[in-house]
């Protein structure tokens, strides 16, 4: 598998700049730079972290299917503010959204 390759992909399909992807990752933009105009690996750590902003796990970005779901950057926003909250926080937030579709029934 050409990693550069399928980050660029995923990238291109969020409609992400290298910028945005540098900003949501936390990785520095020169970084992310080099990984995609030279075609530099990127460490373990930094893939994860660039999955993570795009809304992929590990596991989806090497997966030979495409059954992934693409995500939105307010989706992955949406996600990574979730997963900031204390985990008392993330039950009760879980609790709301899972009623709702009690509540459509309604």
């Amino acid at each position: 598998m050409d990693v550069i390759k399928r980050l660029n992909q995923l990238r291109l399909e969020r409609d992400m700049s290298v910028y945005r992807l540098a900003e949501l990752s936390g990785i520095n933009q020169s970084t992310l730079a080099n990984t995609f105009s030279r075609g530099t690996v990127p460490s373990v750590r930094h893939l994860e972290l660039m999955c993570e902003a795009m809304g992929v796990t590990l596991s989806q970005f090497f997966a030979e299917s495409e059954d992934t779901i693409p995500l939105s950057p307010a989706e992955i926003t949406m996600i990574l503010n979730y997963r900031r909250l204390p985990k008392d926080l993330r039950l009760s937030l879980s609790d709301v959204i899972n009623k709702i579709p009690e509540l459509k029934n309604n």
